[in-house]
């Protein structure tokens, strides 16, 4: 995660020095005609009337929040900001609307039309990147009211689709926790090149750390990242069409065939990870080679190229898969004392981690040895002709086994790993395995359901031992006529790691062995590779068993950084994929999603609106038989009210003309249209939302960067109680208007509802 991280500084101090291309960038799609035909019709109805002098007031807001939670994100104000400047009719426009408006339009209008801008408008707003919440208007817009009225399709656009955008990617961010970066990847999936740009901008303000959009990198100084596609590696048939195989030694320069040194550590891992290399894809290394040559310092490769099964091959019969390492006399687990073993491998550091593996079949492990058969899962069939034995006695005669294995178990050595039996319904997902301690990020460590069963292994070994005795320097002495079994915790860690490995589909084998090969032959010439990307399988399991075998090698190649190298996962990730993999205590250091967020699938549009609420000082309402629908009259400020432990309390409010609350007064706070809900606040501390951004024609604030927008959401999220943010059945903030407003609406409602006649 180190070197990840570096990058992304990197690619943000490159951003920081072209921050001006953000400032001078504007979207040439956005502009006056980028609007619905009846804004143009009723200007023109507007104009015909003789209302070119009229003044109105405009809220922008929305009534429900995003994706079934309880906050929405803001975003979208510069690009309004940017399109009030620039807004102008050319000459082109002005001869495109004398054909595609109705005939018998006055001259004069299309005259009115050519001079007309921005210059007269008033923009109220609430600062980019903060919650925001229904009702309360994000934009407020005051001026003529033909201008006003032709600036709401396009404010509307550049306002919803932002504010769900980083919405969406607020939430993602709040799942995957603060230390797993996010990376959008969605261009290819979104609507269209527009679509595209404005995800990688707005979900980099949501919290994601970077794109693979180059575009939106340069046009908004955002980190670009990517791997590769599995084209490349496909593109690689074997070694021999590698044209170039010599690598520079990163410090002396000396050059090295890297192919050479990859097969020389394919071989060696091939043993350590008792994987053969017949399993691993010759095109595969080749691609992989040719990659690490190209991109020494920045070495990532896909590793499921060439089948995507990530469980274990159904149906398929496989060696016996009993331990297979011993213990040299060099091997460093017998080098220490049993103190200094154990303090070097703590127990459940290479099995605690991983989660379940469903499983239809043994896996494996039967064999036509009988004594291997797996008893859960397949029985010994009874033999005929002899008598059943009572249950009575059965049981009797289960518990003193029971008994006399657990005595002769506690003359072992204890194992340096801690695993547990499988579970007979290993494969229902409903089943989950007892919480352990929580991670750097709150989520649960899910244990293995299948690790070898080296209890069970032990305990058959036990029941069939007649003496066991322990040597001096802790070897292990088997019985005499039996051959000797030498294994030290490290060792038995390690054949639980290649356990797994083996039972996980032949694409993950062939990539991880050739990554690692390669990886360790960069490290030869004094370069560090970055990590994986997993884009198929079992993202939970194949996450831990990447980073189990990282650590495995980091050990027993003395690299400490190879146990830390990135992974990368992907394949259509949404919110709930990972809140599912949080469960189940996944190693991904960096997740790539692209489809759900890009194109918000949960929920499609935000549904702001843009509805008059005042002309000529004269309050307006909109009535509706929808309660919801009603529009809250007059031109408002907007307050937000803290309460005593720091957090957001309500937001409030006023009329324009009504003196804003105060830190220690009581205020009395009332829902807008249900007489029974209302409350007093004192308030700790009083913010104003709302600042002049837009007046005389010009930017009325200096405008945040894109990443001081970014930082203000999360700053603006931290402002909320966390049950305002979970995900399942968040609580909804309060939203309330002052006692003033509230009897003015009502005044106002009954004013303009129809008296309805009985008869």
């Amino acid at each position: 995660m180190s070197s990840l991280n570096r990058e992304l500084s990197e690619d943000s101090a490159f951003a920081a020095g072209r921050n001006s291309w953000n400032r001078h960038y504007h979207n040439s799609v956005v502009q006056p005609l980028l609007t619905d035909l009846y804004q143009i019709t009723m200007a023109y109805a507007y104009w015909k009337s003789g209302k070119i002098d009229d003044h109105a007031v405009f809220d922008l807001f929305f009534r429900t929040n995003p994706f079934q939670g309880e906050f929405t994100i803001f975003a979208g104000l510069e690009e309004c900001l940017k399109f009030l400047d620039s807004f102008h009719y050319s000459e082109t426009d002005i001869e495109y609307l004398k054909h595609a408006l109705p005939q018998g339009i006055e001259d004069d209008f299309f005259e009115y039309l050519s001079q007309l801008t921005a210059k007269d408008v008033t923009l109220y707003a609430i600062e980019e990147g903060s919650v925001a919440f229904p009702r309360v208007p994000l934009i407020k817009v005051a001026g003529p009211l033909i201008i006003v009225q032709l600036l709401e399709t396009t404010l509307l656009t550049l306002v919803n689709y932002a504010s769900l955008m980083a919405t969406n990617a607020a939430r993602y961010r709040m799942v995957a926790g603060k230390h797993i970066h996010l990376l959008e990847f969605g261009l290819r999936r979104a609507q269209g090149p527009d679509g595209g740009l404005s995800a990688s901008k707005y979900s980099y303000i949501g919290g994601f750390d970077g794109t693979s959009n180059v575009l939106a990198g340069k046009l908004f100084n955002i980190p670009v990242k990517g791997t590769h596609a599995h084209a490349y590696i496909t593109s690689f048939t074997g070694i021999d069409e590698l044209k170039t195989r010599v690598l520079l030694h990163k410090e002396d320069g000396t050059s090295r065939d890297l192919l050479e040194l990859a097969m020389e550590h394919r071989a060696a891992l091939a043993s350590v990870l008792d994987v053969s290399t017949d399993e691993s894809s010759e095109g595969e290394l080749a691609a992989m080679v040719s990659f690490a040559i190209a991109f020494p310092d920045g070495f990532m490769a896909l590793v499921d190229t060439y089948d995507v099964k990530s469980d274990k091959l159904l149906g398929e019969a496989e060696e016996d898969q009993t331990d297979t390492v011993v213990c040299d006399s060099l091997c460093a687990g017998r080098l220490h004392g049993p103190d200094e073993e154990e303090s070097l491998h703590p127990p459940n550091t290479v099995t605690g981690m991983l989660p379940e593996i469903p499983e239809e079949e043994c896996n494996g492990c039967c064999t036509e040895d009988e004594e291997n058969h797996c008893p859960e899962q397949h029985p010994e069939p009874e033999p005929e002709g002899e008598e059943e034995p009572a249950p009575e006695a059965e049981e009797q005669q289960e518990e003193e086994q029971q008994i006399q294995d657990r005595e002769d178990i506690n003359d072992l050595p204890p194992p340096a790993i801690t695993v547990e039996d499988e579970e007979a319904n290993a494969g229902d997902e409903s089943v989950q395995p007892p919480a352990k301690e929580s991670d750097e990020n709150g989520n649960e460590d899910i244990e293995d359901q299948n690790v070898v069963k080296a209890e069970e292994d032990l305990e058959e070994k036990a029941a069939g031992t007649e003496e066991i005795v322990e040597s001096q320097d802790d070897e292990i002495v088997a019985p005499e006529g039996e051959d000797e079994i030498i294994r030290c915790a490290n060792c038995e860690a390690l054949n639980t790691m290649i356990h797994h490995l083996k039972s996980v589909g032949k694409s993950f084998r062939s990539g991880l062995l050739n990554f690692c090969a390669v990886a360790l032959a960069l490290n030869d010439q004094g370069y560090r590779a970055i990590g994986i990307r997993i884009d198929s399988g079992d993202l939970a399991y194949l996450s831990c068993l990447a980073r189990e075998t990282f650590e495995r090698i980091a050990e027993r190649f003395k690299l400490p950084w190879f146990s830390k190298l990135t992974i990368v996962a992907s394949n259509d990730i949404n919110e709930d994929t990972i809140l599912s993999l949080n469960e189940q205590g996944h190693k991904i250091d960096c997740f790539g999603i692209g489809t759900h967020l890009v194109t918000c699938q949960r929920q499609p549009a935000l549904g702001c609106v843009y509805k008059m609420v005042e002309i000529n000082n004269q309050p307006r309402i909109k009535l509706s038989q929808d309660v919801g629908k009603v529009t809250m009259p007059g031109s408002k400020n907007v307050f937000r009210l803290y309460g005593a432990d720091g957090h957001a309390l309500i937001d409030l409010l006023q009329r324009v003309d009504e003196n804003p609350p105060e830190v220690g007064q009581k205020v009395l706070c009332r829902h807008p249209f249900q007489e029974s809900k209302r409350a007093y606040v004192i308030p700790t501390q009083v913010e104003p939302l709302y600042r002049v951004y837009w007046t005389e024609g010009r930017v009325a604030q200096v405008l945040p960067s894109l990443e001081e927008v970014r930082e203000r959401v999360q700053a603006s999220l931290r402002t909320l109680r966390q049950d305002h943010k979970r995900t399942l059945n968040p609580t909804p903030y309060k939203v309330a208007v002052s006692d003033n407003l509230y009897n003015f609406i009502h005044e106002l409602w009954l004013q303009n509802a129809p008296i309805g006649e009985l008869s």
